[in-house]
């Protein structure tokens, strides 16, 4: 069976005073009710103290400049690394061998590891076109591209398609081509040379 209980006896501190009796206040007095209401409202302070005095530390003027100081800094942090970056994969350039002459028939494919082992491209034999390279990351949310063998590279994550003689896109949400991976051949061996970006 259960026992209801009056939350004012289980916890008799919460409980809330009764205002005393109204009186009479004459002209610039302050009458009992008014008083009583005056302290209910200051009750809360009270019990939360908080230092009132420390609200003028930080002002409008400290917030802008510390946002205009993180905003700059971050402009030049973004720059510095886009500078970077473009001179590391610009310098550096080096031919990885990626297949034979000959190894692929047509209409087959290989992927292969370029520039290092976190990156891929895939090397096609189309027919009437020869030996072309692609990177292999969908230029949409970056998922593996594989080649269906009709000239069109399909992403299966989301449908996106590509054309497999140019990198262009031909449907789906895609919105940039694929950059394509520049080939050498040297005495009967495929090389790899460089990635451009597009």
């Amino acid at each position: 069976m259960v026992q209801e209980v009056n939350p004012k006896d289980e916890y008799p501190q919460f409980h809330e005073p009764t205002p005393p009796a109204e009186s009479e206040a004459g002209p610039g007095q302050v009458g009992a009710e008014e008083v009583y209401h005056n302290r209910a409202g200051e009750q809360w302070r009270e019990e939360f103290p908080y230092p009132w005095n420390e609200d003028d530390i930080v002002t409008r003027r400290d917030t802008l400049r510390f946002l205009l100081a993180g905003s700059g800094a971050l402009f030049l942090a973004t720059g510095a690394l886009a500078i970077i970056g473009h001179l590391s994969a610009s310098s550096n350039v080096q031919a990885i061998p990626v297949a034979k002459v000959g190894e692929l028939a047509e209409n087959k494919w290989k992927v292969f590891d370029f520039p290092d082992q976190y990156a891929q491209g895939i090397l096609i034999n189309l027919p009437g076109k020869g030996l072309v390279a692609f990177s292999d990351v969908c230029t949409h949310l970056s998922c593996a591209v594989i080649y269906q063998g009709d000239g069109k590279l399909h992403c299966p994550c989301h449908e996106g398609l590509f054309d497999a003689a140019s990198g262009n896109v031909l449907a789906g949400p895609p919105t940039r081509p694929l950059p394509v991976i520049q080939l050498a051949i040297h005495n009967g061996t495929v090389y790899a040379v460089k990635v451009v970006p597009r």
